[in-house]
């Protein structure tokens, strides 16, 4: 059997006040548009597919470099905010779940990056699975 390829289309847009809407990757369309509330409540989508943003938010260089100094904790809630806004999670119920969700991490850097033979490896492993 050949293996199925998926392609998909996503668009870099500015955001208004709404939150990004997620779809599923197999494309159901009773599995589309649906809010960030909805996505997380439901994990997987009910044909399989796993929820991505239809749109990526757009992120200004400037941000960036603004985010350079920030700890894990703080950049993640710069990051979501993009994806998730007021009409879905009040900026300060987001900011505290994302704090407290980098506690249970064991490293102080949470994921701290190594560099190994000229490589650099994320270390994903210092957290709950």
């Amino acid at each position: 059997s050949q293996p199925t390829i998926l392609f998909l289309q996503i668009r870099t847009t500015e955001m208004s006040g709404a939150s990004v809407t997620y779809s599923s990757t197999r494309g159901d369309a009773s599995q589309a548009n649906l809010s960030f509330r909805e996505v997380v409540m439901r994990g997987l989508a009910h044909d399989k597919g796993l929820f991505v943003p239809d749109v990526m938010p757009s992120v200004t260089l400037e941000e960036i470099e603004s985010w350079r100094s920030l700890s894990y904790a703080d950049m993640s809630i710069k990051v979501i905010s993009k994806f998730v806004k007021e009409d879905q999670v009040p900026s300060d119920v987001l900011a505290d779940i994302i704090k407290r969700s980098c506690k249970s991490f064991r490293h102080e850097d949470v994921t701290p990056l190594k560099e190994v033979g000229g490589h650099y490896v994320l270390e994903l492993f210092h957290g709950p699975t």
